[in-house]
């Protein structure tokens, strides 16, 4: 398995794509499997000492230059035709009978820079002309098991190949066929194969990430503050009788209330202009009610206690924005506008009547607007308090602020004297130009 492969894989700090050196010996495997998929690029793989039957899932391993397959169950050599770089073989103590040592030997024509190559302790041993049917069938070996192929071996065997081949066809009885016909198929270069390669290699690749993501994964504490939030965005279904749900404003939008003259509360939240209305939900009880926008709870206690079931929900075309206008429960209709100002003179009068200071205060202000001078008709005015002047014998031939002055303080004077006298009658001649004395 690929947990087994990693374990194995220390001294390349379990990383399986550029492992390059495996050893799985004495473990009891019964099959090869998952290498050719996750260790593409491995070049020498340790297997002896298993229980391995038949060689098989290495036709990938394209880098692959040792295999030791000894003490296993092997009893035909086979599925290597792909190993093309594959120098060194072994396959000592298994199970090549006379039967499938022919074809076993044919099926490493193709391995062109096999150099080494061990068979001994297998049956196939035992046949008179075993070394030197493998010498001349595969004239490209160097050693075989450990001894250093001479040129005259070489020419004996090839000399010998043709008899030694019927000897051996007559002991098993077996005539080999050609094995790497429907495998030439597979591996040959057409433009059919290389999809199949392609599919092939994007689906180890998927596997190895999938495998690499569990194998990294790490399960990392909750965040208390987002378990919170997640919490508080959540829709509020049960409430304790006579409580109210703590307020909360999870989607960060504001808001605001007012009330109009038919006794409607009304809660205007902005929500984004362009969201979807199907992702806005609306619960309203008699003193709160709470909306849902996008999955995130605003929840607000109203001021006064309204009528759920008489609410109504609006959406405004221009901006976006959720309106909400809930009846007030104990709402009484505000009195006319008039009485509301007779009540509110009443009110500024009562305040007066309870300062004396600022009584005092506006009353020295009127004084002093009746005492002052009209600066916009001076001009005429000074002409006419000159004629008047004139003709009551009031003193002052000079036309100017300071003649009008003196006259304004001398009627001042009369007029108080009037009033101490309790004679409300005067003896000055009514003119209309000449402006009333205060």
């Amino acid at each position: 398995t690929v947990d087994l492969i990693r374990k194995k894989s220390e001294h390349n700090e379990g990383i399986l794509e550029t492992l390059e050196e495996l050893s799985l010996h004495q473990l009891n495997l019964e099959k090869i499997e998952v290498i050719s998929s996750c260790c593409k690029h491995l070049k020498i793989l340790y297997l002896q000492n298993n229980l391995i039957p038949k060689i098989e899932n290495v036709k990938k391993l394209k880098e692959l230059q040792y295999l030791n397959l000894a003490l296993n169950n092997i009893k035909k050599i086979e599925g290597l035709q792909s190993c093309e770089s594959l120098a060194k073989l072994d396959l000592t103590v298994n199970f090549i009978s006379d039967e499938t040592f022919e074809v076993s030997i044919l099926n490493l024509r193709k391995n062109l820079r096999l150099k080494d190559l061990f068979l001994s302790g297998n049956p196939c041993c035992n046949f008179p002309g075993y070394r030197n049917f493998v010498i001349g069938t595969l004239p490209w070996l160097q050693r075989l098991d450990g001894t250093k192929i001479t040129k005259s071996e070489r020419i004996v065997a090839r000399q010998e190949l043709e008899s030694i081949r019927k000897k051996l066809r007559e002991k098993s009885g077996v005539v080999p066929k050609p094995e790497a016909v429907e495998d030439d198929d597979d591996e040959a270069f057409t433009a059919e194969n290389r999809l199949k390669w392609h599919l092939e290699d994007l689906k180890e690749e998927r596997e190895q990430e999938e495998a690499r993501k569990k194998a990294m994964a790490v399960q990392k504490p909750a965040d208390p503050l987002k378990e919170a939030r997640k919490k508080m965005s959540m829709k509020v279904t049960n409430v304790p009788e006579g409580k109210l749900p703590p307020q909360r404003n999870m989607p960060r939008v504001k808001f605001s209330f007012s009330e109009d003259k038919e006794g409607n509360l009304i809660a205007t939240i902005e929500a984004p202009r362009y969201l979807d209305t199907s992702q806005i939900d609306v619960d309203i009880h008699p003193r709160w009610f709470q909306c849902i926008i996008k999955g995130k709870n605003l929840l607000l206690h109203t001021p006064e206690e309204v009528h759920p079931d008489k609410s109504k929900i609006q959406r405004l075309l221009h901006n976006g924005h959720l309106k909400i206008i809930m009846p007030i429960v104990n709402w009484k209709k505000a009195t006319s506008s008039r009485s509301r100002k007779d009540k509110n003179a009443a009110e500024k009068d009562g305040e007066k009547k309870k300062n004396p200071q600022k009584i005092a205060r506006e009353e020295e202000l009127k004084r002093r607007d009746r005492l002052a001078v009209d600066y916009r008709n001076i001009a005429r005015n000074n002409a006419n308090k000159a004629a008047s002047a004139a003709t009551t014998g009031t003193q002052g031939a000079t036309i100017g602020f300071l003649t009008h002055k003196a006259s304004y303080n001398l009627e001042e004077t009369a007029e108080i004297q009037r009033h101490d006298d309790g004679d409300e009658s005067s003896d000055v001649d009514d003119d209309g130009e000449v402006p009333p004395l205060l």
